[in-house]
């Protein structure tokens, strides 16, 4: 077997013939396109140009990123820099006229010639780099856009091959020719035989590999644009965490309130109480000075205050008139309360439930100096029509204004919140009348907007 081997005579080659019908020179450059893209993947080159040569492609060229080799049947003139040099069209666009994602170049090259070029993020889509005849272009192009969503592509080239598009800037696509773009000359590897079929494969399998990679695109990209357009799959992905941060909830909430209101006193040591505001989270009380002094106040805080007091905006010159604001924890540090509830989606009432349990609660208050309001309910933690959602939920602000003696009659449910409490004193007596203290009370109330 060997003796037959060496004794075998060499096979010239001819030289290639050279494809013209896919050159095409613009402003001293030769261009290519309708190269044969391919994955390329770590240790696979010498396969591939195995495979190639056998195919009798001569010249290659690999995309910027690595991930795709290009090749071509011959290249006239040699290789290298001078003027029978070849230039990938795919590539040169990619590196200078790319704006990123999709997107389609074609025009007309003569009387007999279109070309297309498709890339995806600057990079050439295989088996959309095609020179032809118009009707070979257009069967590509229309090919791609049914594989991908076609408002999205950008469009460069031809009017009539496009429709709407971007006329090409040559000057810009031309600007800048380097050896990344320049087609090379495939390497003479040795033992071509053996690795011919393992080559085979490899190309099959490659090949397979992208067209299974633009299904799989195609299939997550409609997958996105199903879930960006269904108001229920937003809506969910953020109602529950919008109702676990609603704080005040209920008759608890309203106690601990309350709580923290007591233990304000409406004087200390010649300032007068003259406004407290309580949120869920602590009371602010606001201070006008009859006699004493800064000190003197400070030494005498209640146990429930926050620190220093603030100075409120007063005039330098007139250190009489100075206010000040305290800060004031909800809950005695003696006692143990309950936390209060957390909304759940589950447990909340529906719209028709809320209006003849914590409406009539209202209506019943209206009998005692007590002014209510309610404002009309709307969708929660999401905008648009309520009735194309499944489960939603809705909000509406309600106020009451009374008495501050009445305040202990109020009674809300667990699917009621507390903003905020605010009482305001007469701060032109010595001493403020309670019985004539009014009280502003205001907050939202939560149900299903249908059940569910």
């Amino acid at each position: 077997m060997f003796k037959t081997l060496l004794n075998k005579k060499p096979v010239r080659r001819t030289r290639p013939v050279v494809d013209h019908s896919r050159i095409f020179p613009k402003e001293k450059v030769a261009l290519v396109a309708g190269l044969h893209w391919v994955p390329l993947t770590k240790g696979e080159r010498s396969k591939l140009f195995s495979a190639a040569r056998a195919e009798d492609e001569h010249s290659y060229c690999i995309t910027p990123d690595g991930t795709q080799i290009g090749f071509f049947s011959s290249n006239p003139g040699g290789h290298g820099k001078g003027r029978g040099a070849l230039v990938s069209l795919a590539l040169l666009l990619g590196q200078n006229y790319s704006h990123g994602g999709e997107e389609i170049f074609a025009f007309h090259v003569d009387t007999r010639r279109s070309c297309v070029v498709v890339l995806r993020d600057g990079q050439p889509v295989p088996g959309f780099d095609v020179i032809g005849n118009t009707e070979v272009v257009s069967e590509r192009i229309s090919t791609f856009l049914q594989l991908t969503d076609p408002g999205s592509v950008r469009r460069v080239g031809a009017v009539d091959l496009l429709g709407n598009v971007e006329e090409i800037d040559w000057d810009l696509v031309l600007d800048e020719v380097t050896a990344k773009v320049r087609l090379k000359k495939i390497p003479d590897i040795r033992k071509m035989l053996v690795l011919l079929a393992a080559s085979a494969v490899v190309f099959v399998v490659g090949f397979g590999a992208v067209t299974y990679k633009l299904a799989r695109d195609k299939k997550l990209a409609d997958e996105q644009a199903r879930i960006a357009s269904d108001p229920n799959i937003v809506y969910e992905n953020k109602i529950d965490v919008d109702l676990a941060a609603v704080t005040g909830i209920g008759q608890i909430s309203l106690q601990r309130m309350l709580g923290g209101l007591k233990q304000i006193p409406l004087q200390i040591k010649g300032w007068r109480l003259s406004k407290v505001e309580c949120t869920p989270a602590l009371c602010n009380a606001s201070w006008i000075r009859s006699y004493g002094n800064f000190a003197e106040f400070g030494h005498a805080l209640p146990p429930s205050a926050m620190g220093q007091p603030q100075y409120d905006v007063f005039s330098p010159d007139d250190l009489t008139s100075a206010q000040l604001v305290t800060q004031h924890r909800l809950d005695n540090a003696a006692a143990v309360a309950p936390p209060p509830p957390k909304l759940t989606r589950a447990a909340l009432p529906l719209r028709s439930t809320v209006s003849s349990k914590f409406f009539s609660t209202l209506q019943d208050l209206s009998m005692m100096d007590i002014k209510v309001k309610v404002e009309p309910a709307q969708l929660f933690a999401g905008q648009g029509d309520i009735n194309q959602l499944v489960r939603p939920v809705v909000n509406a602000v309600w106020a009451i204004e009374g008495p501050l003696w009445t305040m202990e009659d109020i009674v809300l449910e667990d699917y009621v919140a507390i903003d905020s409490i605010t009482v305001e004193l007469d701060t032109d007596k010595t001493v403020a009348p309670i019985e004539k203290t009014r009280y502003k009370l205001s907050g939202k109330y939560y149900a299903k907007g249908k059940d569910f």
